[in-house]
């Protein structure tokens, strides 16, 4: 959302859909709801070549 910090909203994880809730405060943004989740999504976007 425009105007509107990004940790007050909610996200989604790449790797399975499930909401990804925030912390309050300062630090950087939740993007997958665990950590194995966030290896196997970059692994596989490594694999495809997309980074």
């Amino acid at each position: 959302m425009m105007g509107q910090p990004a940790k007050s909203h909610d996200v989604t994880c790449p790797q399975c859909g499930s909401e990804v809730k925030q912390t309050p405060g300062v630090g950087r943004v939740k993007e997958f709801c665990k950590p194995s989740h966030g290896r196997a999504w970059r692994a596989r976007m490594r694999h495809a070549g997309w980074l």
